[in-house]
């Protein structure tokens, strides 16, 4: 029985470690077939995960080992530029000129929209303005007739706000005393 245990043992830490060697499956790869040197949480592994899912890396040339900061040579500086240069299309982009001449047409349309509005914001503004000039005018009038009103006002005011003190002090003595 010891035998059989002892067994199972071997083979699970033989499987066990088989797995941590295999590249893409254990350390720093996060599955997927990443390198083993690479960490999940390392700035560069977003990347090098893209380029390889694109095939312009590729894991088994390397061992498993993406050797981060080693130089490039530049001999796997143009396999990964053909790489990624297949993954362009070939000739020129067509570009569709009814739809830009559609969209013209509706930047045409709302250009004269907003000049529009911008005549009559304009208009509305030299109404404002002479708006503004009457009431200076009032404004200066009432300057002139209000230095002889004023002092009479100032002197109703004081009267209403002393006997509104005089009033308020009652109302508070008669809670008071309880009347």
């Amino acid at each position: 029985m010891r035998g059989r245990w002892a067994l199972l043992v071997l083979v699970g830490v033989a499987m066990v470690s088989m797995w941590g060697f295999t590249p893409g499956l254990a350390g720093g790869g996060g599955g997927g077939g990443l390198y083993l040197d690479v960490d999940p949480s390392h700035p560069a592994y977003p990347a090098i995960k893209y380029l390889v899912n694109q095939g312009i890396l590729k894991v088994s040339e390397t061992g498993g080992e993406f050797r981060g900061d080693q130089p490039l040579l530049r001999y796997d500086g143009a396999i990964w530029l053909y790489r990624a240069m297949q993954h362009f299309p070939q000739g020129q982009p067509q570009v569709d000129i009814a739809g830009l001449e559609s969209r013209l047409g509706d930047l045409q349309s709302q250009v004269s929209s907003l000049k529009s509005s911008l005549s009559s914001t304009a208009n509305t503004v030299n109404g404002l303005r002479a708006s503004v000039n009457s009431l200076t005018v009032q404004v200066n009038n009432l300057k002139a007739q209000g230095a002889t009103n004023l002092s009479g006002r100032v002197q109703t005011n004081f009267l209403l706000a002393v006997t509104g003190v005089i009033l308020g002090l009652g109302a508070v003595v008669a809670i008071v005393l309880g009347y």
